[in-house]
């Protein structure tokens, strides 16, 4: 479906509250106003400054009784200063701000408490079968968030009980600016992650038939989230039983019927929020009638339409058992190429993000090392009081922060000349669940770092042991689709499990873990050299799932690394011949026939080039460092180690050794 990516970034530095009394005068806060001109869904922010603030939003708006109001396009001034540098053109749609074509982004308050007109999923008359009691707790628990709204249209409202409808006409002022609109965006996630995986089918059919025949006639005016809220009434007011496999398409119908008769109405309620027309602003007039009639030979045709779509070549799967396909695969291939997608997108939204922006900045490691520890603590809290799918995915992170950790602390306990103590190796323990190699690695740095040799080799040995040939070595910040095999879906095992089993995820070091990492990386950190390095960086944040922040760190792949750490411990406690086959295994992964081919390749012959130059090969050094500037000839740290060969030769500087 080409889907964009959609963000919500919720500024907590200024809570929202909808009753006076709940001030706490020493913080900033946002008041909720509303009166009976106030549009539904929307409402004003005062903004209400603490006793010893000095800040005064520029965009703001000052009313006849004095009152401090934020408008709603100070969120869109502080989006373009912020992001335009990072991410190219924006453009707004609604509430949000699209970025490069791919992000959509939505800044937001957060109101802790339900306001009165969102707590209307509790007081209509339902079945009673769905949402479920606990579920209700949960959505009464979650709060909404204050976001941005656009001009607001003039607004109708239907009551079925009088069969009365009526319109509300909007005046061309100024006053939009001062609207924001309440968003139950965490209540519609509750839902949704609560329906079944026939239900959840259902939606995705839905959408692509918007796609696919809504979409031409109307555009985006009629979207996703209008589907959305016609499931989860369909589901509401529907027997529990209905929702099978085997009644697909009738469940399907059912939900385009409750469709069409919103249509026929000019009227899509709102599932949490009372007095909300979804179609408000969005469809024209005459719009509707063709989309009933559409509807119409849907229904009656048992939605054979599908038959026609050709998205993943759809149409012509189910039309046939045939296993000719349109788009050049055959069937039985298009799974694995869905699941090796799904697959490293997970990969890549799991990792990417584990060092922070602050974490990168030129701030004091101690500094760092205390707010991450915060992070670490909100992450643990996280997973003890979330729902199973959060506890899964903090799961994955927790290790890896744990040994971020864990290097910071001796980083600086190294710089300081200071002994390690017990606390770091029991972070490093915590850390080991987090895949094969990454944690076992760093701690292998840690101790070669402090010059416990033995301690290391050991750990490399355990490394050494655990990767096999089904090891799937992956990097966070390089794509290789070759790298899920077709019999992993047979397997069905959890993605959690196969984190800690089966991936070896390169070796990555911050800035603040410097005292930890072998001479020769720490000029990764600064692979951006010249200017045109740093054009290609900003060249490539037009497409932002390049990230490029990666490049202000040392990203190893393991298994390198690991022969790499072992040549150097072996060379340092005499063990020759230790040292010539960990050299060997080294140089072997250079040659273009091995099996394993490194998502960092640049860096992998940069070490090979470093093994060189201390066995005093300086020709066959600067040969590995050629080749990997002509794998990749900007942002590349071998020019540096090539500007060092050359002033040694040139000053007759005696070459450093380990």
């Amino acid at each position: 479906m080409n889907s964009d990516l959609d963000f919500l970034w919720c500024k907590r530095k200024f809570p929202v509250i909808q009753n006076i009394a709940d001030r706490q005068f020493e913080l900033n806060q946002l008041f909720v106003v509303t009166d009976k001109s106030t549009p539904p869904q929307c409402c004003c922010l005062q903004f209400l400054r603490s006793h010893y603030s000095i800040f005064f939003p520029e965009e703001c708006h000052i009313d006849a009784q004095g009152r401090l109001f934020l408008k709603n396009n100070w969120v869109k001034f502080f989006n373009e200063i912020s992001l335009n540098e990072e991410v190219g053109y924006i453009i707004q749609h609604g509430p949000s701000l699209t970025m490069s074509g791919i992000f959509d982004m939505v800044r937001a308050f957060h109101c802790a408490k339900l306001p009165e007109n969102c707590q209307y999923i509790f007081k209509r008359p339902k079945p009673g079968h769905w949402p479920g009691p606990e579920l209700k707790t949960q959505l009464k628990d979650s709060g909404v968030f204050l976001v941005p709204t656009s001009h607001v249209e003039n607004t109708t409202n239907w009551d079925p009980q009088q069969r009365l409808g009526t319109l509300t006409v909007r005046t061309f002022d100024n006053s939009h600016e001062l609207y924001w609109r309440l968003s139950t965006n965490l209540m519609e996630r509750l839902l949704m992650f609560d329906i079944t995986m026939t239900q959840m089918k259902v939606y995705v059919i839905m959408k692509i038939i918007r796609k696919e025949f809504f979409k031409p006639l109307v555009g985006d005016r009629l979207s996703t989230f209008h589907l959305k809220t016609t499931l989860l009434y369909s589901v509401e007011m529907s027997p529990p039983c209905i929702w099978e496999d085997e009644n697909l398409i009738q469940c399907l119908k059912y939900c385009l019927t409750t469709f069409r008769r919103w249509l026929k109405v000019r009227y899509c309620p709102h599932y949490t929020t009372v007095n909300v027309n979804l179609f408000a602003g969005k469809l024209q007039w005459n719009e509707f009638p063709v989309l009933i009639d559409l509807l119409k030979d849907m229904i009656l045709n048992d939605v054979s339409c599908l038959h026609r779509v050709k998205m993943d070549d759809l149409g012509n799967r189910i039309s046939s058992n045939s296993t000719e396909s349109t788009n050049g695969l055959l069937f039985e291939k298009l799974d694995i190429v869905v699941a090796r997608k799904m697959f490293n997108y997970m990969i890549h939204c799991s990792l990417k993000n584990i060092y922070p922006e602050g974490m990168l900045a030129a701030v004091e490691t101690s500094t760092v090392i205390n707010d991450h520890s915060q992070y670490i603590q909100q992450l643990e809290t996280i997973y003890e009081t979330s729902t199973v799918h959060m506890r899964s995915a903090v799961s994955i992170q927790l290790p890896f922060h744990y040994s971020i950790h864990a290097a910071m602390k001796a980083s600086l306990c190294i710089g300081n000349n200071q002994s390690l103590p017990q606390e770091i190796f029991t972070l490093c323990d915590k850390s080991l669940m987090s895949d094969v190699t990454y944690s076992r690695l760093k701690l292998a740095s840690i101790y070669f770092s402090a010059r416990r040799f033995k301690e290391a080799a050991a750990i490399l040995k355990q490394v050494d042991a655990l990767i096999s040939n089904k090891v799937i070595h992956v990097s966070p910040y390089i794509f290789n689709e070759e790298t899920f095999g077709p019999e992993m879906i047979g397997r069905r095992i959890e993605f959690p499990d196969i984190f800690q089993k089966e991936i070896a995820v390169c070796t990555i070091f911050g800035r603040n873990e410097i005292n930890c990492v072998p001479g020769q990386l720490v000029a990764e950190f600064y692979r951006t050299v010249t200017v045109e390095d740093e054009g290609c960086r900003r060249d490539r944040r037009s497409s932002p799932l390049n990230w490029t922040g990666w490049m202000d760190l040392a990203v190893v792949d393991s298994l390198p690394y690991m022969y790499y750490l072992q040549f150097l411990i072996f060379r340092s406690t005499g063990l020759i011949s230790d040292k010539d086959i960990a050299f060997e295994n080294l140089i072997a992964i250079g040659k273009k026939d091995r099996a394993f081919i490194p998502c960092h390749i640049e860096t992998s012959l940069n070490l090979i080039g470093h093994c060189f130059e201390l066995e005093g090969e300086l020709k066959l050094a600067w040969c590995a460092y050629r080749i990997s500037v002509e794998h990749r000839p900007h942002n590349n740290a071998a020019y540096w180690h090539m500007f060092r060969m050359i002033g040694g030769l040139f000053y007759g500087v005696k070459m450093l050794s380990w």
